[in-house]
C-alpha cells in the first residue's frame, strides 16, 4: 500500500486546490497604488520617519530585479522617497525595498535575498553617478529598508538579521555584514485590531489571513463586517478592495459566482448564504479530487471513507469512473 505524500495531502482543502492562498499579483497590483502603500506603511511599520512621508514623496521603481542564481525570484515593490533630516531640514533620499514574501512556507534564506536585492538596487543607483561624485567624502548611498509581507499560516521562524545566517557570527561581533527587516506577519493581528483599523489595508489583510480560507463561518462574517464600514471609507478605495476580492474569491469559487457576490456587496447584501452554498460545494469537491488521488494510489475504500468523508457507493462510482 502506498502512502499519500505531503503533496497529494495538500489536496485536502475545500476548494480542492492546494493550500497556497497567496495573493503575490493581487498585492503587488494593490501596492502600486501610491496611496495604499502609504496606508500600508503608516498602518504597519511603526516608525517615527514614517510620519514624515507624504505621497508626493513616493516615486514607484518601475524595474524588476530579478536574482537568476536563487530560484528566479524577483522583486516585488520598491518605492524611492525623500526624507528631510530631523534637525537640519536637509533633504535625504531614502529607499524603500518591500519584499512581498507570501508563500505559506518561511523562507530562511530571507536576509541573503534581501541582501542581493539590496546590491542590486545600489547597482543600479552607481549606473547613474560617475566615479568622481562617488569619491567625494560626503558621498553615500542611500538607505534602503527591507520590509516583508508574510501570510503564511506557520509561525515566522526565519532569522530577523543577517547575522542569523553566518557561521559563529556572534565570535567577530560588529565586523560581520548585518542588517535587519521589517516583518508584517498578517496572521499576527486580531480581527478586532483589523476591524479598529477600518481602512482599505486592514480590511484586505483581514480577508487575507489563513483562517479565513478554513472556516465558512468567519469568512461570512468579514465579508459582512466590510459591507458594513464600506460607506466610511473612499469609493475608490472600496473599488480596490472589491477588486482584490474578485481575485482571491476567484481561486476557491467559480468566476461568475464571485461576480455575484462582489456585486450584491457593492450593493450591501449580506452574504451568507451564497458564500455557505459554495464553500460547501467547493468542500465537496476537494474530498472528490482528494479520494480519486488515494484510489489511484491504491488505498483501501474504507480507509478513503475515513479520510473523505465521502460514503462508500460515491467512492466506488469514482473508482468505476477511474478504471473506465
Amino acid at each position: 500500500m502506498m502512502k499519500i505524500d505531503d503533496t497529494q495531502r495538500r489536496t485536502v482543502e475545500p476548494s480542492g486546490n492546494t493550500k497556497h492562498q497567496i495573493q503575490d499579483k493581487g498585492y503587488k497590483k494593490l501596492f502600486q497604488n501610491k496611496e495604499i502603500f502609504l496606508e500600508f506603511l503608516h498602518t504597519f511599520i511603526h516608525e517615527e520617519w514614517v510620519k514624515d512621508i507624504q505621497e508626493n514623496d513616493l516615486i514607484r521603481v518601475d524595474k524588476e530585479y530579478v536574482l537568476e542564481d536563487y530560484r528566479k525570484k524577483e522583486s516585488d515593490i520598491v518605492y524611492r522617497m525623500k526624507l528631510k533630516h530631523p534637525t537640519t531640514g536637509q533633504e535625504k533620499e531614502v529607499i524603500f525595498y518591500i519584499l512581498l514574501e507570501l508563500q505559506s512556507r518561511v523562507d530562511r534564506m530571507m536576509p541573503y535575498r534581501l541582501l542581493m536585492y539590496m546590491i542590486q538596487i545600489w547597482k543600479q543607483d552607481l549606473t547613474n553617478i560617475t566615479i568622481e561624485e562617488t569619491n567625494k567624502k560626503d558621498f553615500k548611498l542611500p538607505a534602503i529598508i527591507p520590509i516583508v509581507l508574510y501570510n503564511g499560516a506557520s509561525e515566522w521562524d526565519a532569522g530577523m538579521q543577517f547575522r542569523d545566517l553566518q557561521n559563529a557570527s556572534e565570535r567577530f561581533g560588529e565586523y560581520v555584514v548585518d542588517f535587519k527587516y521589517i516583518l508584517v506577519n498578517t496572521n499576527s493581528y486580531t480581527e478586532a485590531d483589523l476591524l479598529n483599523i477600518s481602512n482599505a489595508i486592514s480590511c484586505i489583510i483581514m480577508m487575507d489571513q489563513s483562517v479565513v480560507g478554513k472556516d465558512k463561518d468567519v469568512m461570512i462574517r468579514r465579508l459582512n463586517e466590510i459591507i458594513a464600514i464600506k460607506d466610511q471609507l473612499p469609493v475608490q478605495k472600496m473599488d480596490l478592495i472589491f477588486e482584490w476580492l474578485m481575485e482571491v474569491l476567484m481561486k476557491r469559487f467559480p468566476e461568475k459566482e464571485v461576480k455575484k457576490i462582489i456585486q450584491s456587496m457593492k450593493e450591501g447584501k449580506t452574504m451568507t448564504y451564497a458564500i455557505e452554498r459554495l464553500f460547501d460545494e467547493a468542500e465537496e469537491k476537494g474530498k472528490i479530487e482528494t479520494a480519486k488521488v488515494a484510489l489511484i494510489e491504491g488505498l483501501p475504500i474504507e480507509l478513503i471513507k475515513k479520510l473523505t468523508g465521502l460514503e462508500i457507493e460515491k467512492i466506488e462510482e469514482l473508482q468505476r469512473q477511474i478504471v473506465h
